[in-house]
C-alpha cells in the first residue's frame, strides 16, 4: 500500500503512517499544482491533507483508483468532496484536536489589535521611541478587554474555546450559531443571539464558523455599519467568511476600530493589497494551529485514522459516516 503526504507534517505523523504503508511526500519542496497533485494520488491508498488548497474533488478522487482514505490534517474540508468520497467507498478524516491552539490565537490576535501592540513593537523597533512618559502612552492608547462583551460567530469546538477564555477575561458573551450549545452556555454564561444583536452589542466579534455557502460573506458592509465604531474583528476562520474589500473600507473610515486575522481571501496575501497599507489591523500568515506540541498531536492523530482504515478498523474522527454501508470495515469499534 501507498500513502500520499501533500505537504509536510511532524515526523511523529510519518513513522506511524511507515508501519502500514510505504509512504512519499510531496517532492518539490512547495505546494503542488493541480496537475503535479493529480499525478501523486493515481496509485495511492491513503492521502494526506495538511492544507486547504489540495483539492480532492470529484475529479481527483475518480482518478486515484486505490484510494481508500483521506485523512484531512485540520477541520476544514471544504476542498474534499465527501459526496464522491462516499460514493466511492473512501473514507474521510479530520483532526478536531488543535481548538484549544486556535482558540488561542483568535485571543492573541484580539488583544493585540485592542491593544494595539503590533504597532507599539514596530515603534520601539524603529527608534521613535526617544521621550517618555505621558507622550509615548497617548500615542499607543487601546482598548481593555476585560469587562467587555464578545460575539463569538460559531459556537463549535474553537467557538466554545474562544468563550472560556472570554470567561477568564470577566467578559458578557453571546454567541450566533445554527445550534444552541446548552453546554456551552452552562459552563460559560454565554447567552444566544440573532447575529445583529451580536454585531450591535459586541466589543469584540470573533469568528469561527465553518466555510459553507450559508457563512461565505456573511461579514460585509451590511454587518459593519451594524457594529460599534470602536469594536473589533478577529478571523481565525477562512478568509472568505468576511467580505475582505468592505472590511478595508471599515478599517479606513473607522467604522469599526481594528481586526486581527489569520486568514484571508488569497493566500499567500497579494504584495499590493490594501490590507497591509494599515496600521489598525493585525494580520498573521494562517498560522493559528502553528504550535509544535499541537503541531505534533494532529500528526499523529491523522496518521493513527489513516492506519486504522488501512488495517481495517473505523478512524477515530470520521466525516462522512454513511461510507460505513458502502465499503464496511473488519472492525468497527
Amino acid at each position: 500500500m501507498k500513502i500520499f503526504i501533500a505537504q509536510p507534517i511532524q515526523p511523529e505523523g510519518v513513522e506511524i503512517l511507515k508501519q502500514v504503508a510505504e509512504v512519499k511526500s510531496n517532492p518539490q519542496g512547495r505546494p503542488l499544482t493541480r496537475q503535479e497533485f493529480l499525478t501523486q494520488i493515481r496509485d495511492v491508498d491513503a492521502v494526506v491533507l495538511p492544507w486547504h488548497t489540495d483539492v480532492m474533488d470529484r475529479e481527483a478522487i475518480g482518478l486515484a483508483s486505490h484510494l481508500k482514505v483521506i485523512g484531512r490534517h485540520g477541520v476544514g474540508y471544504e476542498n474534499i468532496d465527501l459526496e464522491a468520497a462516499t460514493e466511492r467507498g473512501v473514507y474521510v478524516t479530520f483532526t478536531p484536536v488543535h481548538t484549544p491552539t486556535v482558540a488561542d490565537t483568535a485571543f492573541v490576535l484580539l488583544m493585540t489589535a485592542a491593544r494595539r501592540i503590533a504597532e507599539a513593537d514596530r515603534f520601539v523597533k524603529s527608534g521613535k521611541w526617544t521621550v517618555g512618559g505621558e507622550w509615548v502612552a497617548w500615542q499607543h492608547m487601546g482598548l481593555d478587554v476585560h469587562d467587555k462583551t464578545i460575539g463569538i460567530i460559531g459556537c463549535g469546538r474553537i467557538g466554545a474555546g474562544v468563550a472560556r477564555r472570554a470567561k477568564g477575561f470577566d467578559m458578557r458573551i453571546l454567541y450566533f450559531d445554527e445550534v444552541a450549545r446548552p453546554d456551552v452556555e452552562a459552563e460559560t454564561g454565554a447567552v444566544r443571539v440573532g447575529l445583529d444583536q451580536l454585531l450591535k452589542e459586541s466589543d469584540f466579534v470573533s469568528v469561527n464558523c465553518a466555510l459553507n455557502e450559508r457563512s461565505r460573506g456573511l461579514m460585509g458592509a451590511k454587518q459593519f455599519a451594524i457594529m460599534k465604531p470602536t469594536a473589533v474583528l478577529v478571523n481565525t476562520a477562512r478568509g472568505p467568511i468576511v467580505d475582505q474589500p468592505a472590511l478595508v473600507e471599515a478599517l479606513k473610515t473607522k467604522r469599526i476600530a481594528a481586526a486581527g486575522l489569520d486568514v484571508f481571501v488569497e493566500e499567500p496575501i497579494p504584495p499590493g493589497d490594501p490590507l497591509l497599507t494599515l496600521d489598525n489591523v493585525v494580520l498573521i500568515p494562517h498560522i493559528g494551529s502553528a504550535a509544535l506540541e499541537m503541531r505534533r498531536k494532529m500528526a499523529v492523530t491523522v496518521a493513527e485514522d489513516v492506519a486504522r482504515v488501512l488495517t481495517g478498523k473505523k478512524p477515530t474522527y470520521l466525516l462522512n459516516s454513511k461510507v460505513l454501508e458502502v465499503r464496511p470495515l473488519t472492525e468497527t469499534k
